[in-house]
């Protein structure tokens, strides 16, 4: 999202009298699928529970936007995780804000209705631990060149 300053209290503003916030986005915690300042996202009051692969806005413990996809629904709280990150945040359920309905890509819109969307989102997160691996192993071989260099 963008200047955290300017958005306070906008993005609650417009969800109010609109029903939704469009805007781009700002940050890599949902790389590969939103790139920083080139998509936007379109985000909903959020009607009810959320469920399992949803995408939520809300306001974290420092009082910044954030939007990670919830990978787990518990009672009173979602199990929240950045496609680009490695751990997990729980959030409580009223403390988001929007769900994402639709976003913009590469300047082609798109639904999380669509097929290829609801594919990306479970395969994502089903190759979770292969992603923790592979990390692990490059920041485990990038220590291994460092010490040869030395």
């Amino acid at each position: 999202m963008e200047n955290e300053k300017a958005l306070d209290g906008l993005i609650e503003r417009e969800l109010s009298e609109n029903g939704y916030y469009a805007s781009n986005t700002l940050g890599r915690s949902m790389q590969p699928l939103f790139k920083t300042h080139r998509d936007m996202v379109i985000i909903e009051r959020v009607q009810g529970e959320l469920k399992k692969y949803d995408v939520a806005l809300y306001k974290d413990s420092h009082s910044r936007y954030v939007l990670h996809r919830v990978i787990a629904v518990r009672d009173g709280y979602y199990v929240m995780r950045g496609d680009n990150n490695f751990f997990r945040e729980t959030v409580k359920k009223d403390a988001v804000i929007g769900v994402l309905v639709a976003y913009r890509n590469k300047n082609r819109r798109h639904s999380v209705n669509e097929l290829h969307y609801k594919i990306y989102s479970r395969f994502w997160h089903y190759i979770y631990p292969f992603r923790v691996f592979f990390r692990k192993t490059r920041m485990a071989l990038s220590r291994v060149k460092a010490k040869m260099r030395k």
